[in-house]
């Protein structure tokens, strides 16, 4: 199988890329072969007019809004001048003021039709940035639907050192004369815990944590569960022991009328098994 080149490649040249980038050279380089076949006249100019059909064959790799924004940059460039018609039809020519645009064959039509060729508009002038004072003297940025409003300053991983950082600042470290609020005395009425039994906790509470070099942002917490684990555990040991006296007790009760049934049936065997004994 043999390898043949089926059309005919575009030539492009660096400067010209670099000039009118690589959409602007390519069509600079088809408008100039299409424009290679005239010949100079006095002037030294070249006019070629191309009919609609054959423009568009010309400029097929684009859409049409972007084929208007390539010729006016040739155009702003001087690269060539051409003008579009109202009719579809194109005139290309060497870039020279003096060479007046041929006209086409066909009428034109309206004048409000005409698409005439204007130098590109200069780029909007860029618009400062706000500054990172203002964005701090904006507040808190507002929140829709759970997205914040206003650009991070800081990324997330930043944000997350700094929560845990005051987090760290509020926790406190268990000291040896640490006493739960007076809040905390005013619940255990509502758990049903004396306070004399909750002082008797406080001291074993603090050395315990101390011991284990802990930080909590509220210690009544902590403490709180302490107590209603001591005291559960409390209840259960009164309830045992309680059991147990019940348990001797009832079995001192009982003691001697077994006693005395034992008794009575040994005496009955043994008067069963003497038979000489006709008393009973």
């Amino acid at each position: 199988m043999s390898i043949v080149i089926p059309e005919k490649p575009h030539l492009l040249y660096p400067s010209h890329i670099q000039l009118l980038g690589v959409e602007g050279a390519l069509l600079f380089s088809l408008c100039y072969e299409a424009l290679s076949t005239k010949r100079s006249d006095r002037l030294g100019a070249r006019v070629q007019v191309l009919p609609a059909t054959q423009w568009q064959q010309l400029t097929a790799y684009w859409e049409p809004q972007r084929v208007h924004e390539l010729v006016a940059l040739l155009v702003d460039k001087r690269a060539l001048s051409i003008t579009l018609h109202s009719n579809g039809s194109v005139t290309l020519a060497d870039f020279s003021e003096s060479v007046p645009p041929a006209e086409p064959n066909e009428p034109p039509r309206e004048a409000l039709d005409t698409l005439p060729v204007v130098d590109v508009p200069p780029p909007p002038p860029p618009r400062p940035l706000p500054s990172r004072n203002n964005m701090r003297e904006r507040g808190p940025a507002p929140a829709f639907g759970g997205s914040l409003g206003w650009n991070r300053q800081k990324d997330e991983l930043q944000q997350l050192f700094d929560r845990h950082e005051e987090r760290n600042q509020q926790l406190h470290k268990m000291e040896l004369n640490w006493r739960p609020s007076e809040m905390f005395f005013s619940m255990l009425p509502r758990h049903q815990i004396p306070a004399e039994f909750v002082e008797g906790c406080i001291d074993e509470f603090t050395l315990y944590y101390i011991d284990k070099d802990r930080r909590e942002s509220n210690w009544d917490q902590k403490f709180l569960a302490w107590v209603k684990r001591e005291w559960v555990q409390k209840q259960s040991r009164d309830a045992r022991e309680q059991q147990k006296d019940n348990s001797g007790y009832s079995g001192n009760k009982h003691e001697n009328p077994r006693r005395d049934t034992r008794e009575k049936r040994k005496r009955v065997t043994a008067a069963i098994m003497d038979i000489k004994d006709t008393d009973w």
